[in-house]
């Protein structure tokens, strides 16, 4: 998902902080902060295609996190695994 050669997370536990559910592993997912945004990279992506693409893609910055789901109230929680 990250990269070749990372090894896959193992499962993890985590308890609901609102109604003390057990958590559903939902694995590790990276979460987007950053990258070409407005007028400007609608712009650039309109005329520049796909090396507008490539070219966003160095100046993005992503969280890598393991997301937890709750199966009773639908509450989300986060482990924070690296990046930016």
């Amino acid at each position: 998902m990250f990269g070749f050669g990372e090894k896959p997370q193992e499962q993890q536990t985590a308890t609901c902080p609102c109604c003390q559910t057990p958590m559903q592993d939902m694995g590790a997912h990276g979460i987007r902060m950053g990258g070409l945004t407005g007028l400007g990279g609608a712009a650039l992506g309109m005329f520049a295609g796909q090396m507008a693409d490539d070219g966003e893609e160095a100046f993005e910055k992503k969280l890598k996190v393991q997301v937890f789901v709750c199966p009773q109230c639908s509450e989300i929680s986060f482990k924070y695994h690296g990046g930016l």
